[in-house]
C-alpha cells in the first residue's frame, strides 16, 4: 500500500513547462526517483543519465576517463536544462580510487558536459546539486555567528572526497562559464531524507530501531545541530531552479536546523502517534558526533526567488515512516509533491 501523504502538500508555486526536456544526471538514485516523479507531474520529459545497467535514458559511465562528452550531447537532443547531481557519496580517503572517480564525475563531468553543449552552440541551463559539506567547520570552530550566507560561505572543506570535490566542482564550473559562455546555478542540499533513502542515515537508523521497538540512540550530549531536507522539497528547489534559469547559490534545507537529540525526539513522536513504538530518544556519551553537522542555513534567497516553503519535517518523517513499514517495497515516486498554487511559465519558455 502507497502511504497516504496528502497532509504532507505544501502550497508553493509548481512551474509547469509541458513538452520541455531537463537532463538529470545521478537519474536513478535516492533524490533522482523523486525528481522524476516530479519532472513527470509538470509535464516535463526526463533525460535520465546514470551508470550502464541503471535504467536510465542514457547508460554511461561519468567517471570514465575516455567518456566522449561530445557524443553524449548528440544522444542527449535539445534540451532546456541540465541537472546534474551524479556523484558517489563516499566517507573516506578523498586520494582513494573511488575518490579519483569521484573528482571526473563530480567536478570533471559538469564543466566538460557544458562546454561540449557550448561548442556545439547555445547551451541549456545548468543547475548543479552541490552540498553543504562543502562548508567545513563546525560552529565552535568558526569566527561566524549565525547562519551561513550562501553568497559568502565559510571556504574550508570536510577532508573527505565528497565533500572537498563539490567544492572544487563549483570553482571549476565558475571559471569555465566564463570562459565558455554559459550560464549555472547551484543547490546546496543539507541532510537528505525521506522515503528511498539509505538506511544507515541517521533518520532511517532512528526509524528503524523504533520499528524494532528500541530507543534511538544519538551520540554523544545530541546537542550537534543539523538541518534536513525533504527529498520531494529539494527536487521542487532544483526543477524551479531551473526552469526560472536561477544564477543564485541556494540552500537546499529544511524548516530549520535542530540539535540531533530533536530530530530523535521528534521521530519517537511520528513512531507513538502512528501507533508503533512509545519511547523516548537516548544518548551514548561515549561515542563522538559528526563534527560538519553543527550549522545553520540561510534559506533567504530560496524563498524569496523562487517561493520555497519547506514541508514541516514531522511530517516528512512520517512519510518516511509509512515507507519503511511497508518493507520499502513501494516506490517512493510522487510523495509529497506539492500542490499548484498558480499556473505559471518559467522565463524563457517560449509556446
Amino acid at each position: 500500500m502507497t502511504p497516504d501523504t496528502t497532509h504532507l502538500r505544501v502550497p508553493r508555486p509548481l512551474t509547469r513547462r509541458e513538452g520541455a526536456r531537463i537532463l538529470v544526471t545521478g537519474s536513478q538514485g535516492f533524490v533522482g526517483t523523486h525528481l522524476r516523479a516530479a519532472l513527470s507531474l509538470r509535464g516535463i520529459e526526463c533525460v535520465g543519465v546514470d551508470r550502464p545497467g541503471s535504467g536510465a535514458e542514457i547508460q554511461v559511465n561519468l567517471s570514465d576517463p575516455a567518456l566522449d562528452f561530445g557524443a553524449l550531447v548528440e544522444e542527449a537532443g535539445e534540451l532546456d536544462s541540465i541537472i546534474y547531481m551524479a556523484a558517489t557519496i563516499t566517507r573516506g580517503s578523498s586520494v582513494d580510487a573511488l575518490a579519483r572517480d569521484n573528482l571526473r564525475a563530480i567536478a570533471e563531468g559538469p564543466v566538460k558536459l557544458m562546454e561540449a553543449f557550448s561548442a556545439k552552440g547555445d547551451a541549456p541551463h545548468l543547475i548543479a546539486c552541490s552540498t553543504f559539506k562543502m562548508y567545513g567547520p563546525s560552529v565552535v570552530e568558526r569566527e561566524i555567528d549565525g547562519a551561513f550566507d550562501p553568497a559568502d560561505p565559510p571556504q574550508r572543506p570536510d577532508p573527505h572526497s565528497y565533500g572537498s570535490v563539490k567544492f572544487l566542482a563549483e570553482r571549476l564550473l565558475q571559471i569555465s562559464s566564463r570562459r565558455a559562455g554559459y550560464a549555472y546555478g547551484v543547490v546546496r542540499p543539507s541532510c537528505i531524507y525521506g522515503p528511498g533513502q539509505h538506511a544507515k542515515n541517521a533518520i532511517p537508523r532512528f526509524l528503524a530501531a523504533l520499528l524494532e521497538g528500541k530507543a534511538p540512540t544519538v551520540y554523544g550530549a545530541g546537542k550537534s545541530i543539523r538541518d534536513d531536507v525533504f527529498a520531494p522539497d529539494l527536487s521542487w528547489m532544483m526543477i524551479e531552479a531551473a526552469l526560472h534559469r536561477s544564477t543564485l547559490a541556494h540552500h537546499g534545507a529544511g524548516e530549520r536546523s535542530r540539535s540531533i537529540l530533536e530530530v530523535a525526539q521528534l521521530a519517537c513522536d511520528v513512531a507513538r502517534e502512528e501507533g508503533v513504538a512509545d519511547l523516548e530518544a537516548m544518548t551514548d556519551p561515549s561515542k563522538t558526533p559528526k563534527w560538519w553537522i553543527d550549522q545553520d542555513f540561510d534559506l533567504g534567497s530560496v524563498r524569496s526567488e523562487l517561493g520555497y516553503r519547506p514541508t514541516p519535517l514531522k511530517e516528512g518523517i512520517r512519510a518516511q515512516l509509512r515507507w519503511m513499514q511497508t518493507g520499502g517495497h513501494t516506490a517512493p515516486f510522487g510523495l509529497a509533491l506539492p500542490e499548484p498554487v498558480a499556473e505559471e511559465s518559467a522565463p524563457g519558455a517560449g509556446a
